[in-house]
């Protein structure tokens, strides 16, 4: 029974320390329009924990608990952080609020627990399937783009979520085996799936704010390769060869960070006409496609010049970290840059 207490007490401390870090994350992060899905999950995890800490306390004196409505909720909360962050051009509306309408129809019914949970799996479920789907259009159209996606992508926001999702299911499961488990077991079970809630929470707000930019122009991207393509598909082979030429032999890819904007800015071509070259004549992604040129170039210059390291010769062919040089390296060779240009170097 002491364990069991003890537990309890470490329980409390968790969620005090959840909910103030979820106030602390809206302080810093209110009145950023693109952190207003991320604000309204941090005031709606902070006021779920609160009520939560508050029935815990006061088990002997609740006569009816209103948390596990809370668990309808979840799932509308994480979709709307990532569409606005994703898409900062629709923003937050009243319209949204009906995300949140099974949550208070669900409040009478908190005493039939296990439909509860049910119906909160399913819903986060959805949620959480729709928001993967945004992030997938947002790499996708981003390396239509952008050539150095490192920089703003959302790994770590696409792997949080997937934590999250697992945590919750986790959750799930502690709460319908409750019948079949020892007290001191559950309270352990329920300290750390707390304390993983506090940990994500700190990882969300963290990487929100340590996230150097992020690409704007899903929308737009959407929106133009909805389209008609600007030529015939036959063209596109003679176009990209002649952009190709011109992009190698002013060695543009060199430069960190390169963009779309920027080739249509040196060529006089159109940002559309110069993606639909590279996606239809060069059968490949911007990003690839600049990333290519980056490794072809790391290549030689390994062989003309031996004397330089690794991170030297990546940010002379244009890679603006050596995290990204890496991440390049192994999706187009497999290898490692080490692992790579050694046998090339050992030749010279």
């Amino acid at each position: 029974m002491l364990i069991a207490e003890f537990h309890l007490q470490a329980v409390n401390i968790i969620q005090i320390l959840s909910l103030f870090t979820g106030l602390l994350g809206v302080a810093l992060l209110a009145g950023e329009r693109r952190y207003n899905g991320l604000v309204l999950a941090l005031l709606m995890q902070s006021l779920m924990m609160g009520f939560n800490l508050y029935e815990e306390l006061n088990a002997d004196a609740v006569g009816w608990y209103i948390t596990p409505a809370f668990s309808l909720s979840l799932g509308p909360i994480f979709y709307l952080l990532v569409r606005v962050l994703l898409v900062p051009e629709q923003p937050l509306t009243y319209r949204d609020s009906a995300h949140f309408l099974p949550t208070l129809m669900a409040l009478p019914l908190t005493p039939y627990l296990q439909w509860m949970l049910l119906a909160g799996a399913v819903s986060q479920l959805i949620y959480f399937a729709l928001a993967f789907r945004w992030l997938k259009r947002y790499h996708a159209a981003m390396a239509e783009r952008e050539a150095d996606t490192e920089s703003k992508g959302l790994h770590w926001l696409f792997n949080t979520l997937v934590v999250l999702l697992v945590l919750l299911i986790l959750d799930m499961m502690r709460v319908n085996l409750q019948s079949v488990t020892t007290e001191p077991f559950r309270s352990t079970w329920y300290l750390l799936d707390q304390s993983a809630f506090l940990l994500v929470l700190c990882v969300a707000i963290v990487g929100l704010i340590r996230q150097p930019a992020l690409f704007n122009g899903l929308s737009e991207v959407e929106q133009t390769n909805a389209e008609p393509a600007p030529h015939e598909d036959s063209q596109a082979a003679a176009i990209f060869q002649a952009l190709d030429s011109q992009i190698r032999e002013q060695q543009w890819y060199c430069q960190p960070r390169i963009c779309l904007q920027d080739i249509a800015g040196y060529t006089g071509l159109s940002v559309k006409d110069i993606s639909w070259s590279i996606n239809t004549g060069g059968g490949m992604s911007f990003a690839d496609y600049i990333n290519q040129l980056r490794i072809n170039r790391v290549a030689e210059l390994a062989k003309s010049t031996p004397d330089k390291t690794l991170l030297e010769l990546a940010m002379d062919a244009g890679f603006s970290s050596k995290s990204s040089f890496n991440a390049v390296f192994k999706k187009h060779t497999g290898k490692t840059p080490g692992q790579y240009l050694t046998p090339l170097r050992a030749r010279v």
